[in-house]
């Protein structure tokens, strides 16, 4: 471990050898950080938080509170300047690998955050949300607490998220709608989904159902069809 002579390091905690650990930072008893990553000044990481290996820490990111729930993050991982995550006490907050969170980013507690996934400056995922592998939350977006973000689906900048997003789609506005396709993940069969779940007026139900019998069976046509078998209107935000 190279932590500079003003960091403070519970002996308690469980650091790599290689890890490099930059001024004024705050590691609490409990903690594990994996080999190769790298915490820049200020950094703040207290109570049960893991942290994989090659991850960066930048300038006042804040992982987790003393008396706080548990905290796991993969591996090569980037947290920009004052991001933060939380866990609750008694709860559970999951990150995988190759994230990037940006400044003022925050991860609230109880949420499960696949691989690749981008989390613009001033987003905020809320409380026991699920944003599945490659989804993109640009920046100062909303998510309300108790949604579900598909899979490389796309949301765009200054959008308040109140319902659960489809998985493959790009959503603007407020309230938002979805637009289209992703264009990052477009493709014909995706671009013909688009327009039998959005453009035919069908119930979700009936568009489910439909896909199937046009589209048959694949990793796309079947997370949408979970999506529309399960997703949770603006409404149940309140309950």
């Amino acid at each position: 471990m190279k932590a500079h002579p003003t960091a403070l390091v519970d002996p308690e905690s469980s650091v790599a050898d290689d890890v490099a650990i930059g001024p004024f930072c705050v590691i609490g008893p409990g903690v594990r950080i994996g080999a190769g990553s790298r915490l820049g000044a200020r950094v703040t990481v207290q109570g049960s938080v893991q942290i994989g290996r090659d991850t960066v820490l930048h300038a006042h990111v804040t992982l987790g509170h003393p008396k706080g729930g548990r905290i796991e993050i993969g591996d090569g991982n980037v947290f920009r300047e004052s991001s933060h995550v939380d866990a609750a006490t008694g709860a559970a907050t999951r990150i995988g690998s190759r994230n990037r969170l940006g400044a003022w980013a925050g991860v609230s507690s109880g949420c499960t955050v696949g691989n690749d996934v981008r989390i613009g400056a001033f987003s905020i995922v809320g409380e026991n949300d699920i944003v599945e592998d490659d989804a993109w939350i640009e920046g100062q977006c909303v998510v309300d607490a108790n949604r579900r973000v598909g899979r490389s689906s796309l949301i765009r900048s200054q959008v308040p998220i109140s319902a659960d997003v489809p998985p493959y789609m790009v959503v603007d506005g407020n309230p938002f709608e979805v637009q289209g396709v992703n264009p990052r993940r477009r493709n014909s069969l995706l671009d013909i989904a688009f327009e039998i779940v959005y453009k035919s007026g069908l119930s979700f139900p009936d568009a489910a159902r439909e896909l199937i019998a046009k589209l048959g069976a694949s990793p796309e046509v079947e997370a949408l069809t979970e999506y529309l078998k399960t997703a949770k209107p603006p409404e149940a935000a309140l309950e």
